[in-house]
């Protein structure tokens, strides 16, 4: 998520790019030229050739970005996400939002084993995403999910935070005046961070 422009009236964000877009046509290529390269090898390969399209068309048609345009002036807040297929565009009343939360949690996720041994080891992977409550319990995404990077230096798992994604949507509920929350596992040391305003 990124603030694409501030004034005293209004905060324009958005997250997303094309991005989705080029690694879905990545994978789109990549499984005709798998398929001409490596054929008459192994006459098996059409299926991964096959496969690496579908996902390919996959990411393209489930890539999406969101822009949130908040107006002081008008009391309301525009939300658009696009996407190739779909996409949504709402209007809220500013006075309808409860707080702005940055909610964080660990997901265990499979990685190659070191010296690429063949099998793979779970490893905890930081996930964080940013929402919109309103008063009624509704929630609107304010950007999409985001995996923290980590580092393995032996034993010992270095994680990387999403500081920026959190400051972002702490200064998103400044702007609107509504108070800011932050959920973080127990392991992490910060709890709950309430921020009323």
């Amino acid at each position: 998520m990124k603030i694409i422009s501030q004034s005293v009236n209004e905060l324009v964000l958005q997250e997303g790019s094309a991005s989705g877009l080029v690694a879905g046509a990545a994978f789109v290529i990549a499984g005709p030229l798998a398929w001409y390269f490596l054929h008459k090898s192994n006459p098996a390969v059409i299926w991964v050739a096959l496969g690496l399209v579908a996902i390919g068309v996959a990411v393209i048609l489930f890539s999406s970005s969101i822009t949130v345009v908040a107006n002081k002036g008008t009391g309301q807040v525009s939300y658009q996400k696009k996407r190739l297929v779909g996409g949504q565009d709402s209007t809220y009343s500013i006075g309808e939002i409860f707080r702005i939360e940055t909610r964080k949690q660990w997901q265990i996720q499979n990685t190659q084993a070191p010296g690429n041994q063949g099998g793979s080891m779970p490893q905890p992977m930081l996930v964080a995403q940013s929402v919109i409550v309103f008063k009624d319990g509704r929630e609107v995404p304010l950007d999409h999910q985001k995996t923290s990077s980590s580092t393995s230096v032996g034993s010992v798992v270095l994680m990387g935070g999403q500081g920026a994604e959190t400051a972002i949507a702490a200064r998103v509920a400044e702007f609107l005046n509504v108070p800011f929350q932050e959920i973080a596992p127990p392991n992490m040391g910060a709890g709950i961070n309430i921020i009323a305003r």
